[in-house]
């Protein structure tokens, strides 16, 4: 009986739902270009469309944490807005290669980066250089 009514109080416990406000959600997405890269036309940039959040949303979800030293210089310095007024700057790095992976690193912990995959560095790619 005991056993019961403690599997019921830790369902119970699980299935709160959070508050609505403590959801949040992504608002803008701002690109400042941070040095000209000689191959690739490079200027700042804003995106606040659903699609193109959408986009970098995929693209940062599924980068994969990279081992080992990084030796980089960033296109990008990136600072995603949310809905709840904060912020988070990144690093990004794309290149015109559309066979290489691209790089994404916090810029709170610069020692570590993540790897896009080339399918969502390419639609990165595509969503920048239509603009």
């Amino acid at each position: 009986m005991v056993a019961i009514v403690l599997v019921l109080m830790f369902i119970t416990g699980c299935t709160k739902s959070e508050p609505k406000d403590a959801i949040t959600s992504i608002t803008s997405i701002e690109l400042e270009c941070n040095t000209p890269i000689s191959e690739v036309k490079c200027e700042n940039q804003s995106f606040n469309d659903e699609e193109s959040i959408k986009i970098f949303e995929e693209a940062i979800n599924t980068a994969v944490e990279m081992l080992g030293q990084l030796d980089y210089s960033a296109e990008y310095n990136m600072t995603i807005s949310y809905s709840n007024n904060a912020t988070k700057n990144y690093d990004l790095s794309l290149r015109s290669d559309r066979t290489m992976k691209g790089l994404l690193v916090d810029q709170g912990n610069t020692s570590q980066g993540y790897e896009i995959s080339v399918d969502h560095a390419n639609k990165l790619r595509d969503l920048i250089s239509k603009r």
